[in-house]
């Protein structure tokens, strides 16, 4: 579980990596909605409310990218 040093320095990388994953499966149309609700369920427990905005924002940005 990443945790905040200062509240101005996320480490998210493996955030960024983990949405990318995401996108990548669900644009192949390979993701079945139980292991939407099993990844979706992971990462919540694995993550800060600022870490899960990361994953949102990246999530958001593909779509408007991809649109």
């Amino acid at each position: 579980m990443l945790r905040l040093v200062n509240s101005d320095v996320v480490d998210n990388k493996w955030l960024r990596k983990w949405a990318q994953h995401m996108t990548c499966l669900a644009a192949g149309n390979d993701l079945s909605s139980r292991e939407v609700n099993k990844f979706t369920d992971s990462l919540v427990n694995q993550t800060t409310a600022v870490e899960l905005g990361v994953v949102v924002k990246e999530l958001l940005n593909h779509i408007r990218m991809t649109r």
